[in-house]
């Protein structure tokens, strides 16, 4: 995810179902929730690639909700993320993406993926009605027995006929 660059936070923390980013860390106005200070996001915040809220990445009085340690927020994760420093020329980004989000986005793929399934078993037990409505029609039709007139005067001419000549 793209680490700050500005001090703006879109406070869009809220996903589609209703349900609110209740992370501890999660910076508003430049102030930690976890640890009820005021914070350098420049320096210390990181954004989500998603929700485009601020985190304490490191030196949260509580250490277990840093991101990462310091020396390699800063000497790694942050210039890979943002494509400064040795990463400026290099293919790709690194993003990150809070909990939050994270959970969103599995919920939506594995609704998706239940969607799915039962759309194919809907079609399958309609081809299984289908199928089986096809076969008592053929057996009805192959039981009735035939009263048709000309097959009863084919039957009396059975065998080959001879012709004089």
């Amino acid at each position: 995810m793209v680490l700050l660059q500005d001090s703006e936070s879109d406070t869009s923390s809220i996903s589609s179902d209703g349900s609110v980013n209740t992370a501890p860390n999660l910076i508003t106005d430049s102030h930690c929730k976890a640890c009820n200070t005021n914070v350098n996001v420049d320096a210390h915040g990181i954004k989500c690639w998603f929700c485009k809220n601020i985190f304490h990445a490191i030196n949260c009085s509580n250490e277990k909700f840093c991101v990462s340690a310091p020396t390699v927020f800063s000497n790694q994760l942050q210039p890979a993320v943002n494509n400064t420093g040795a990463y400026e020329k290099r293919f790709g980004r690194f993003l990150f993406v809070c909990d939050f989000c994270i959970t969103c986005e599995e919920e939506k793929r594995a609704s998706a993926t239940v969607d799915r399934v039962d759309v194919l078993e809907k079609k399958i037990d309609s081809m299984k009605s289908a199928f089986k409505s096809e076969i008592s029609e053929l057996k009805s039709i192959l039981c009735k027995p035939e009263t048709s007139s000309f097959n009863t005067a084919t039957s009396e001419n059975v065998g080959p006929q001879l012709v004089n000549l």
